[in-house]
């Protein structure tokens, strides 16, 4: 038995805190409050979204809970295929109910649109939307919420994950005015749309020049705080006949800034490397395997950024805060202040580094380490 799981959408004991997250989740799309939820990658949203969800589903018989994953959405026919049979399988509980509301709410309102011939081999249901996606017939397709909703007596929650994946798309900006237009009118559906990408999140949903500007709640992911991981990390080693005193537990946590993903993945290689009891050798042994695991996904984004870019992150990482001083600017080769001032929005759009009181710091905190370890 693993006692520590990451990768996966965290459940049951693997599942940890986030109680005020999962109530304010609970409270604001429970009662019909849209929610836009932000945090870094690999924070755990996901997990947080469907442990919520699945509670709310459970003390109120009438909501029915809608998943859609935009990370791999590559058009806006593939959008809207995906959006409507997500909703038909969340509306309806067994294969020929699903069949029924595909007939009913999909091909009465959009001709066209049929099912594959395979869909009936398995309990999913795919279907082809054989029309181009124009304005009347996407109007039709984000209503689906409400008019189930309304014919079932239900409340249904569209849950999208990796929202900003969808600004990406060539059609975008008219798919978001179409989306609020549409939305923004719903009363028996609302929606929770999440995503990893900071500055893009925040730019959808905060700039008061877009669509999407007040169209709900935006909430920004905290941290699981320290004092729930330590017991759960002693607990992990406890029940698999190992141990590991809270100091190291403790540390554990510190040295990756009580990131979900990291937290998980270097008490697992921790563990794997102990027999009977965790020590400061084995501890300090595997922070480097965890670097090392991660280092090409860090080391493809440095290959991505010019030299000037390397170099703001090395003053970043060396703790500067005054990236316009004569002095700072010669040390790190920073070139001149456009290109300062430049290279600093350019890394924070891309959700490497972020503001920190009056200076800047990494993001991922392994991103961190492993940089310091190979550029300073």
């Amino acid at each position: 038995m693993v006692p520590f799981m990451y990768g996966l959408i965290a459940e049951k004991e693997n599942f940890i805190d986030r109680v005020e997250d999962r109530r304010q989740l609970k409270t604001f799309l429970g009662g019909g409050i849209n929610v836009m939820l932000i945090s870094p990658r690999r924070w755990g949203k996901s997990s947080l979204v469907k442990a919520a969800m699945e509670e709310l589903k459970d003390e109120d018989r009438q909501v029915r809970i809608c998943y859609l994953d935009a990370s791999r959405i590559i058009s806006e026919d593939e959008f809207y295929n995906k959006f409507a049979m997500s909703v038909i399988e969340a509306a309806s509980s067994t294969l020929e109910k699903k069949w029924t509301d595909f007939k009913q709410y999909v091909q009465a309102l959009i001709p066209g649109v049929k099912l594959k011939a395979s869909a009936f081999d398995s309990v999913e249901m795919e279907m082809e939307l054989n029309f181009a996606p124009l304005k009347d017939s996407a109007e039709k397709v984000l209503n689906l919420p409400e008019q189930i909703a309304l014919d079932k007596d239900l409340h249904i929650i569209v849950c999208i994950d990796e929202f900003q994946q969808l600004s990406y798309l060539p059609n975008w900006k008219k798919m978001e005015a179409t989306m609020r237009s549409v939305w923004q009118h719903q009363h028996h559906a609302n929606y929770c749309l999440y995503g990893s990408k900071r500055h893009m999140m925040t730019e959808i949903f905060n700039d008061s020049s877009n669509p999407f500007y007040r169209f709900g709640q935006v909430l920004f992911m905290k941290k699981i705080e320290k004092e729930y991981w330590i017991p759960y990390i002693t607990e992990g080693f406890a029940k698999t006949g190992k141990r590991i005193s809270d100091e190291l537990a403790s540390r554990i946590c510190d040295v990756v800034e009580c990131h979900s993903w990291y937290v998980q993945q270097f008490s697992l290689f921790v563990w794997m490397n102990t027999e009977t009891e965790a020590t400061e050798e084995i501890l300090n042994r595997q922070l480097q395997a965890v670097i090392d695991t991660n280092a090409d996904m860090f080391a493809n984004d440095i290959e991505n950024l010019a030299s000037s870019q390397v170099a703001m992150l090395r003053a970043v990482s060396a703790g500067e805060t005054h990236f316009n001083a004569k002095d700072v600017v010669e040390r790190y080769g920073l070139g001149a202040p456009r290109t300062i001032t430049l290279n600093k929005k350019a890394l924070i759009k891309r959700d490497i580094i972020e503001a920190n009181g009056e200076g800047f710091h990494f993001v991922d905190p392994v991103y961190a380490l492993w940089f310091r370890r190979e550029y300073m």
